[in-house]
């Protein structure tokens, strides 16, 4: 499941009340077993999020509001996983939540039953491994020729420009466009973007101090078309970011995802 799924996370808060802004991410498999909460994508109106989620992949930031206490597991999907588990049009499930269950069937709630029953985390990732087996076995195979050029575009520049793109996988750019709907979920010109925005948010993450032109690489037209991509893509600005009071799971994630020498290198850059 390695070329499929990037990584599991168990998240837990004993509040009453949690607030926060996820940055534009990958598709995710969410369990929330214990509490409820609700999506918010880039300003619009909040979504209830199911118990067993698919999340579609973000091409903006994304508001979450929940009540505790909260127990969620989740698990991001590569984009070969998103094709070969979920085989529907990324585009399709860009920016918004859908039922697990409409998608994956019944494995998807005794996957949240077994989770909300369990004693411990391991009882919790033993659900999720059984969960991605069954799934697995009706799995579609993935255009991983694709997925691979594309995934070492978007991680290798700080800036990906879609003629590389273009030059690595000798297809046109209609056909690539109409595969990176397929599969990522947006437009190489708007993945481009956000990957670039997410790369210069980790870089502000692991050393805040730098000041918003080291984290910006040189690779924005000037300081406001850098406000404004990060803004889109992360949820506040540069500044918000950094502040001490600022929402803070980004920080968190891009933190721990440094320690994860087994991290795919796309999660690497956001």
């Amino acid at each position: 499941m390695r070329s499929w799924v990037s990584s599991y996370y168990i998240f837990e808060a004993d509040v009453p009340m949690l607030s926060d802004t996820l940055r534009a991410e990958l598709p995710q498999v969410r369990f929330m077993y214990e509490g409820n909460g609700t999506f918010s994508y880039g300003g619009g109106v909040a979504v209830p999020m199911p118990q067993a989620a698919l999340c579609g992949p973000t091409n903006v930031a994304v508001g979450f509001v929940a009540r505790g206490p909260l127990k969620i597991f989740g698990a991001g999907l590569l984009p070969a996983g998103w094709a070969a588990l979920v085989g529907a049009g990324a585009s399709e499930f860009s920016n918004m939540l859908a039922d697990l269950q409409d998608v994956a069937g019944p494995v998807a709630r005794r996957a949240l039953h077994r989770m909300a029953e369990a004693r411990n985390h391991r009882e919790v990732v033993a659900a999720a491994d059984a969960f991605f087996l069954l799934l697995s076995m009706q799995a579609k195979p993935p255009p991983l020729w694709f997925t691979r050029a594309a995934d070492e575009w978007l991680a290798s520049s700080i800036n990906p420009d879609v003629n590389e793109l273009v030059k690595m996988t000798g297809m046109s750019s209609r056909q690539i466009e109409r595969l990176a709907l397929r599969v990522y979920g947006a437009s190489p010109k708007l993945l481009s973007r956000k990957y670039r925005a997410l790369q210069a948010a980790v870089r502000l993450g692991l050393d805040p101090e730098a000041g918003w032109e080291v984290a910006a690489g040189g690779v924005f037209y000037d300081q406001s078309h850098f406000i404004r991509d990060f803004k889109t893509f992360v949820g506040m600005t540069p500044n918000q970011f950094t502040a001490k009071d600022s929402p803070w799971l980004a920080r968190l994630t891009i933190a721990k995802r440094q320690s994860l020498v087994t991290m795919p290198k796309l999660n690497f850059v956001s």
